[in-house]
């Protein structure tokens, strides 16, 4: 499911929404009216949303793209700024349309000429989120061709020049966004304060209509204040201490001073820490997704956290983290089960604000493509933004900036700064300067306040003096060449987090590393015996990741040796509050994870597993993991007994399950098992879904993946009957469904309940190989592939680039046939 979030609202079901469905039909009529019945019906089309920030204009974009992206071959969701990068837009708009990495090589007249050789065939949605100059549409639109069949693009700015210039200055085609009504206005203001439904308390509503009166119908400005007086429970006084804090320039017009008066508001009542990590937010670049893990470690390296008693930094961090989520302060992207949230964005609104804030207390100091007006003498933290930053004026920006404490770059820049300079630097975030090689980064051992060091993709190998960083609580050489760790790495006794690709060499005493949490992740291949026995030693660890993928053959006689110290060192792992592991292994080695939970092994904080190879089995220990919630299984085979092993786990919240080879008879979900499951995911790939949902079961469900063949789940089971009706709490769906060759008439009612789920969003993508359906009518030159994309009432096939007009005919007579509801 694509989720892409600049206000709470993009990530909350459609039935949470508030005000939206009226504005989304609209925009989505207009998209798809076509009144001409001659050519131009099958040009390209702009619809341009305008109006004031916070007014919901992305939240309003992004349900139509949900909405209707199922009926286009290519789609994309890229939002720009005042001063875009154009080169990183472009090749993000390359990268979701390909569904691959990002160029980093190409210029933008290459990049513009890649998406416009790729789209000339496709019929293509995107999405152009806040725009705010013609030249920058000007741009980017040149990557996208006028090629007649019927491409949509939506853009949003707050400038009417600016959409009617989209629109081709056609008014019909520039949607007006409008103020929230009182009713809509007082909807949300009560789910974010009384979200039980009590609704507001009768000595409270006059001075909240009051509060509505002055946010003026903007969600942004309703949302924060939600957040700030959701804390003030129903204290009269409060609130009209509130109330009288406002000011009324919202309510008479959507001025920025207005909102500026509400957000800062609701910064003054932060505590005082929750302030610190909040101004520090305005070091990451606007738009940017902002992951949690990496924000939280970042506040614990900064020393924004105090200490709590019984608590971990980080754990003491993350409750921060979701404190600004319950203010609406920060907008949650990728909510999990559990409440879980991957990361974050902030308004640019907001950003704007702690931005002004940062520089007047000289906090953070960032550098975008806005450029600088002048630098303070002493800079404490430094964000590099600017893809045109010369190598001149960073030299500038950087010299005689020795106490910088932070230095953070989220550009590949032609030339890296000179970091001998940095010697009291805390944080040195790299991972995304990729002009960085070896011989840049041995300065580093002399940094010996650093605390968190994350390095990019050319770096092939560490200084040996690295273990000299006493200080040092997060590694991450993820996207490193590196092979093999130096042994004085050991020596980092604070080091809380070590993250390392597949396939790199740890030094073998690295039980020495006592303050260790997370270790992601060790490649047995690569390293000893003697290294699996010391991980036993870490007792602080808390996430681990283990790679065994190939044979222990090679071994030879330390084979034995192998296995005892795997399982002994996890036993111990267990015992000591391990929470966390995901573990590959050579197919038949199950004595593994055997021998470590059916020994009886008390795991109380044991919560997450993930085992990546195949198993013939549900393992029957898994009912004895007390505390499981997060389960992800690959199964060669699948019976009635190992669903009731499943259904027997009480705790679990989230399941992923990759089947291989289909029972004879379906497997029934039924009302007495996975009672609490929020979250549930099955991969069958080519193979047959083989699961049905009985009714009353997992009424707690709210998000189902299914992924399976077509053709193969017809063949064994005759239907697409999974039962999905009776999935009483379900949300959102996404249906995957590799459908090949077999001429079967195949549209979303089959997959739909038989009743229908208004506020269920379901994205369906069925995928042909039209070599093997070509061949299905006799012929066998075909060998182009063919995505065919659903929504609830429609399907929409796109056949293209075919010479042959008996192929295009054959093939429109499979896929078609008169019984369907398809429009070609």
């Amino acid at each position: 499911l694509l989720v892409d979030s600049r206000l709470p609202a993009l990530y909350s079901g459609l039935d949470e929404l508030v005000g939206i469905k009226g504005p989304r039909d609209c925009i989505i009529k207009l998209l798809t009216y076509e009144a001409d019945s001659g050519p131009s019906r099958q040009q390209l089309k702009v619809v341009s949303i305008v109006g004031c920030g916070g007014l919901g204009k992305t939240t309003l974009a992004n349900q139509v793209y949900k909405e209707i992206n199922g009926q286009f071959d290519c789609k994309a969701f890229v939002s720009m700024s005042q001063k875009p990068d154009m080169r990183k837009i472009l090749m993000d708009l390359l990268s979701q349309i390909l569904g691959n990495g990002s160029p980093m090589c190409f210029d933008e007249q290459r990049l513009i000429d890649k998406l416009r050789e790729f789209l000339k065939d496709k019929r293509y949605l995107i999405v152009i989120d806040d725009i705010w100059s013609t030249s920058a549409w000007e741009i980017v639109k040149s990557a996208f061709p006028d090629n007649n069949l019927r491409s949509r693009i939506i853009t949003t700015t707050r400038i009417m020049d600016v959409a009617k210039s989209c629109s081709a200055n056609l008014q019909e085609y520039v949607y007006t966004i409008k103020p929230l009504n009182h009713q809509d206005s007082s909807k949300l203001f009560v789910k974010k304060i009384f979200p039980s439904g009590c609704g507001v308390p009768q000595h409270l509503k006059e001075v909240s209509n009051a509060i509505l009166k002055k946010c003026g119908g903007l969600p942004l400005a309703i949302l924060i204040i939600a957040g700030l007086l959701a804390s003030k429970y129903d204290r009269k006084d409060e609130w009209e201490a509130v109330h009288n804090s406002i000011g009324s320039e919202l309510g008479k017009n959507h001025t920025l001073e207005g909102f500026r008066r509400i957000l800062m508001l609701s910064f003054y009542d932060l505590p005082h820490d929750l302030k610190t990590c909040f101004l520090y937010l305005s070091i990451f670049p606007e738009d940017d997704l902002i992951v949690r893990k990496q924000l939280v470690w970042k506040w614990v390296a900064e020393g924004f956290i105090r200490k709590v008693r019984g608590k971990r930094p980080d754990q003491v961090a993350e409750s921060y983290f979701y404190d600004l989520i319950n203010r609406n302060m920060i907008q949650a992207v990728g909510v999990q089960y559990k409440g879980n949230i991957y990361g974050c964005r902030v308004h640019d609104l907001v950003l704007d604000l702690i931005r002004s804030l940062s520089a007047q207390i000289n906090f953070v100091i960032a550098i975008d493509d806005k450029g600088y007006e002048s630098s303070p003498r002493k800079i404490r933290r430094l964000s590099l933004q600017a893809s045109n930053l010369e190598d001149q004026e960073m030299q500038k920006l950087v010299s005689n900036q020795s106490h910088i404490r932070s230095l953070i770059m989220f550009r590949a820049f032609k030339k890296a700064p000179d970091l001998f300079k940095f010697h009291a630097l805390r944080i040195l975030d790299l991972s995304e300067c990729n002009c960085l090689e070896d011989h840049h980064i041995t300065c580093i051992v002399n940094m010996f306040q650093l605390r968190y060091l994350s390095l990019p993709c050319r770096i092939t190998e560490l200084p040996e003096q690295t273990g000299n960083l006493q200080h040092l609580e997060v590694l991450n050489i993820r996207r490193c060449m590196i092979k093999t760790l130096p042994e004085p790495i050991v020596k980092l006794g604070k080091l809380m987090c070590l993250h390392v690709k597949s396939g790199v060499k740890l030094p073998d005493e690295i039980g020495r590393m006592q303050a260790l949490q997370e270790l992601e992740s060790i490649s047995i291949p690569c390293n000893s015996v003697r290294l699996i026995e010391e991980i036993g030693r870490l007792t602080r660890l808390r996430r681990l990741t283990v790679e065994t993928t190939s044979t222990t053959e090679k071994m030879g006689d330390q084979e034995v040796r192998f296995r005892e110290m795997l399982v002994s060192s996890l036993t111990e792992l267990g015992r000591n509050g391990l929470e966390s592991l995901c573990i590959s292994y050579p197919h038949g080695q199950n004595f593994i994870l055997d021998s470590l939970f059916g020994s009886g092994c008390s795991l109380p904080k044991f919560h997450e597993l993930d085992i990546k190879n195949y198993l013939c089995w549900v393992p029957r220990w898994i009912t004895m993991l007390s505390s499981l919630v997060h389960l992800c299984l690959s199964m060669y085979d699948i019976d009635e007994e190992d669903m009731r092993v499943l259904n027997g786990i009480s705790t679990l919240l989230f399941l992923h399950l990759e089947l291989r080879n289909p029972p004879e008879e379906r497997l029934v979900i039924g009302c007495d098992g996975l009672r609490h499951l929020n979250e549930l995911h099955v991969f069958c790939q080519h193979s047959t879904m083989p699961l049905t949902f009985a009714p009353g079961a997992m009424p707690e469900l709210h998000r189902l993946r299914l992924e399976f063949g077509a053709r193969e789940t017809l063949r064994m089971y005759g239907d697409f009957d999974f039962g999905i009706e009776h999935l009483s709490g379900l949300r959102d769906i996404r249906v995957d469904i590799n459908y090949y060759s077999g001429g079967t008439d195949m549209d979303a009612s089959i997959i739909h309940p038989n009743r229908p789920l208004h506020d269920v969003r379901m994205h369906v993508t069925m995928m042909f190989t039209l070599k093997e359906a070509a061949q299905s009518v006799g012929l066998q030159s075909a060998t182009k592939e063919l995505n065919l994309g659903t929504d609830f009432q429609r399907t929409f096939v796109q056949i293209e680039d075919l010479d042959n007009p008996e192929v295009l005919r054959k093939l429109q007579q499979l896929l078609s046939p008169e019984s369907s509801t398809r429009n070609q």
